[in-house]
């Protein structure tokens, strides 16, 4: 053992085994700044004087232990691979996370599927790196995240790896409903028959269909046959009780990944009581009863903006900000939510609102905006509607703070799932909001337009 400032030799124990924190703790260590504590074993060839392997090594005294510092010790790292939805259906949107331990090791993620690399390597934040794609094809895919080290002789590089399954888009189907038999007075046997079609007909293997009245949760019991060719028959011996009714029919598919659920227009109508009695004798009263029925229809529930792809909302050229140079923002009013009700039962409604990612078409890190960056805020109704009288509840959706391209979370109109901003108790006629919308993006985004789109939902 020699010191590394003086090579001053502090143990010399000759060919045989070696108790190192022995050793140390009863040598003289150099105290000279920079090298204090710090020593150099060398294994020495037996029979040679310049045939040996070095190694500095740090001795703590006070604990008595000891701790190689060159050459460097390269730590292990293990990298973990997720996707989400699994399985999926062509045409989803798949995002891949990659988590990196020891969390404290920087570098990069580039995900792969098989050979092909999906997007551009991706920094790892605090162990964690993620990325999306929507273009995996039918079929299973083997997945891997490739995690490569910033400094390579602190840490080893690793894979992670997963295996999904993405599922051929499911068909279509329709669904249909006709009401015959004595429907129309209670008692008498009704029949009600569903078909069921997709691109061509659908084979009864495809699923099963039940029948519901008045929204009721338990189907309309009775014996079912089917058809050759998509058709299902329910014999509804007992009738129907006297009253309105409203039948719809569900076509649930046996498997979700070939077809497509469907469910029918109800088939609404108003079941009288049998008549009992009879107007035989002359001079009697006699009552005759006589049936009136009226329709009142579904309506409709529409949202629309004024903004298209050939005359989008510019929120102008964004405004560094001054104080941290950390971001770029513009804000812009965001006019005209225009929600028209005229569905029977004045019924309350939801707005939702996701945005999507912006993008300039590049394909560096920073050709893109994070969605979680574009907030709405400030809905306010105007002045304008007609027969509006519910109460709206408005959901501020505050822009994120420069979010990094890839970073994952649900701030603002961003994370992939819609976001509700408004709701009312009951909504019958028209209603026109306003808002601000807002984007806050990192300074480190390229220059060039970005554009982008948000999708909003009323139900």
């Amino acid at each position: 053992l020699a010191s590394v400032a003086g090579d001053i030799p502090v143990s010399h124990p000759g060919p045989t085994d070696v108790n190192l924190t022995a050793a140390l703790g009863g040598a003289v260590l150099d105290t000279t700044p920079g090298y204090a504590n710090i020593v150099q074993i060398r294994m020495t060839q037996t029979g040679s004087s310049n045939a040996y392997y070095t190694a500095d090594i740090s001795y703590d005294s006070a604990a008595g232990t000891w701790s190689q510092v060159y050459p460097a010790v390269v730590a292990s790292t293990t990298t973990t691979l997720t996707a989400t939805p699994s399985p999926a259906t062509v045409g989803d949107t798949v995002t891949l996370n990659a988590t990196v331990t020891p969390s404290g090791a920087a570098g990069t993620v580039q995900f792969k599927d098989g050979a092909s690399n999906i997007g551009a390597p991706v920094t790892v934040t605090s162990g964690a790196a993620s990325t999306t794609t929507s273009t995996l094809a039918a079929g299973s895919h083997s997945l891997s995240a490739v995690f490569t080290p910033n400094d390579p002789t602190s840490f080893g590089g690793s894979t992670g790896t997963f295996t999904e399954q993405v599922n051929p888009p499911a068909t279509p189907t329709s669904t249909t409903l006709a009401v015959s038999g004595g429907y129309l007075t209670a008692g008498s046997s009704a029949t009600l028959t569903a078909s069921v079609t997709g691109p061509g007909s659908t084979a009864n293997g495809a699923g099963t269909v039940a029948f519901y009245d008045n929204g009721s949760a338990t189907a309309v019991p009775g014996t079912l046959t089917t058809g050759p060719t998509g058709t299902y028959t329910l014999t509804v011996d007992s009738g129907f009780s006297a009253g309105s009714h409203s039948i719809v029919a569900k076509f649930a598919p046996t498997d979700v990944n070939v077809y497509q659920a469907s469910q029918s227009a109800p088939q609404s109508f108003l079941t009288q009581a049998a008549q009992v009695g009879a107007c035989a004798q002359p001079g009697s009263v006699c009552t005759d009863t006589q049936n009136v029925t009226a329709t009142v229809p579904v309506g409709t529930l529409v949202i629309n903006t004024p903004y298209t792809a050939a005359a989008p909302l510019d929120l102008g050229t964004l405004v560094l900000d001054p104080t941290t140079s950390a971001t770029l923002t513009g804000s812009a009013a965001f006019q005209h939510i225009v929600v028209t009700d005229t569905r029977s039962g004045n019924l309350p409604w939801t707005v939702q609102a996701v945005a999507s990612n912006l993008s300039d078409g590049g394909s560096n890190p920073n050709s893109v905006i994070n969605a979680q960056n574009l907030g709405l805020t400030g809905l306010a109704q105007t002045s304008s509607g007609a027969g509006f009288t519910g109460v709206l509840t408005y959901t501020n959706r505050a822009a994120a703070n420069g979010v990094a391209p890839g970073a994952p979370g649900s701030a603002g109109l961003g994370g992939g799932l819609p976001q509700t901003i408004i709701t009312t108790d009951h909504g019958l006629g028209t209603v026109d909001i306003n808002g601000t919308l807002t984007l806050i993006a990192p300074s480190s985004t390229e220059p060039g337009t970005f554009a982008g789109t948000i999708t909003f939902t009323v139900g």
